[in-house]
């Protein structure tokens, strides 16, 4: 219902969050008033409304976006592979059991317990969630919804998954990057093996910049190539360093041929800062973490068209004679309906000391169009989608999401204890300069 008829929601889904005493309700006053049984409640509704289960206001359910989610589950929900994981444990093993992570039924990502040391993020999880301690709280808004562990067969074989958030459902193209934070990244307890082990990957790109790139994978936007899904794994990962490390970054933006959309840069730089502040408080030790980026590519197309050029920002005004009743934006001449159309008029030869300075404002003014009201409606448009696009007011929005994942060698200090984990501060503070640099070049399209 939602794909093809465009509902926001589907029947089911939208039973669950009215309750299915209102649709008892509902079906019996229609019944009585038509005198139509085909409105009489069936079984199944009377017998659940009688037994209490009346969906999201009673904790049950699959609502999307209910909070106690995986709490009760009354059949086995579908599961398929993850298609949307860039990094991490996947694939088969021998035997046909499957390692990577699998997508449910109702939103959520199921993440297989592999090892012992997961035990340990499973712990991670109920403590950050649970905690009241002021850092924790902070620190549980950039970490995805936990709804515990359950077991699940899958392919044949059961096992126990950590029960996620799916920080993709709902983008239509989702852009995702996972970055390893950290230069190390082994926990105190690690054997001599783990650690030489872990000290030989993406080594030149974590000693320069404190972090490294397992995988991504990103839409594009705008040109010849525009809707092509390009990824990037481990093996790609382990060859970049210096330069290539932004250049990698810019791709994953969609701004290899030009300015970053700077809507996009500010949200994700405005959550990176604020989980630089919580970091800085200490409390906990975050080895071997990764941060993911993501963004709806659609979403970014919407904001800047599907010529790669952002319409979100004021653009620079090209030097050419206007066509009255037109605007050039960027190179592109941009029909205005409300004004007519017509051929272009010679201004008439200036013979003055004036004449420099005229031609000079040529270039951006016309005598037939008022440029400083069409720039200050394209201001105000700038300002209110970035305003949209930006707005951390929602649950979430699909045009930026910075989140933390991977707590296998996750710990949290008690008060006495508390220092800031500078390892991983190290790491954020150098991906927040490359994208306060990329920001910094949108700058001219904005104050130009």
């Amino acid at each position: 219902m939602k794909l093809g008829a465009g509902y926001p929601m589907g029947p089911l889904e939208l039973a669950d969050l009215t309750g299915l005493d209102t649709k008892k309700y509902i079906l019996e006053v229609m019944m009585n008033r038509t005198g139509n049984t085909v409105f009489r409640p069936v079984e199944v509704i009377d017998t659940l409304v009688s037994q209490g289960k009346l969906g999201r206001k009673t904790g049950e359910g699959v609502h999307y976006g209910l909070e106690r989610r995986g709490s009760v589950m009354a059949s086995p929900l579908p599961l398929r592979r993850f298609t949307r994981q860039v990094a991490g444990h996947g694939g088969d093993v021998a035997g046909g059991k499957y390692t990577g992570l699998l997508q449910c039924g109702d939103g959520t990502i199921l993440k297989p317990i592999l090892k012992e040391s997961q035990k340990r993020e499973v712990e991670f999880y109920e403590r950050i969630m649970s905690s009241n301690r002021p850092d924790l709280v902070q620190l549980r808004k950039f970490i995805p919804k936990y709804y515990g562990v359950r077991k699940f067969t899958y392919n044949g074989f059961e096992q126990d998954y950590i029960m996620l958030e799916d920080l993709t459902d709902g983008m239509l193209e989702p852009c995702v990057m996972d970055l390893k934070i950290g230069r190390i990244t082994y926990d105190p307890y690690a054997s001599a093996d783990k650690i030489k082990r872990e000290e030989s990957k993406y080594t030149r790109c974590k000693q320069q910049y404190g972090f490294c790139i397992p995988g991504y994978q990103v839409y594009r936007v705008g040109g010849a190539r525009d809707g092509e899904l390009v990824r990037g794994g481990k093996e790609q990962g382990k060859r970049l360093y210096g330069e290539q490390i932004v250049t990698v970054i810019r791709s994953f933006l969609n701004a290899s041929s030009g300015s970053s959309c700077r809507a996009l840069l500010v949200q994700l730089l405005a959550a990176l800062w604020e989980l630089q502040r919580v970091i800085s408080r200490g409390g906990v030790l975050l080895r071997s973490s990764s941060l993911l980026l993501l963004y709806d590519a659609s979403v970014l197309r919407s904001c800047c068209g599907d010529g790669g050029v952002p319409a979100c920002r004021p653009p620079r005004l090209v030097r050419r004679r206007s066509l009255p009743g037109a605007s050039v934006l960027s190179g592109h001449v941009t029909p205005l309906p409300s004004l007519p159309l017509r051929a272009p008029s010679s201004p008439p030869p200036v013979r003055s000391p004036w004449g420099a300075a005229l031609a000079r404002l040529e270039g951006s003014h016309s005598f037939d169009n008022n440029y400083q009201e069409k720039l200050s409606r394209i201001k105000m448009e700038y300002r209110a989608r970035l305003d949209r696009i930006a707005n951390r007011g929602g649950d979430r929005s699909p045009a930026g999401l910075l989140r933390l994942v991977d707590f296998a060698h996750g710990f949290i200090h008690e008060d006495e204890e508390i220092k800031v984990d500078e390892n991983f501060k190290h790491g954020l503070d150098n991906l927040a300069r490359i994208l306060e640099a990329l920001l910094k070049d949108t700058d001219e399209f904005v104050f130009s």
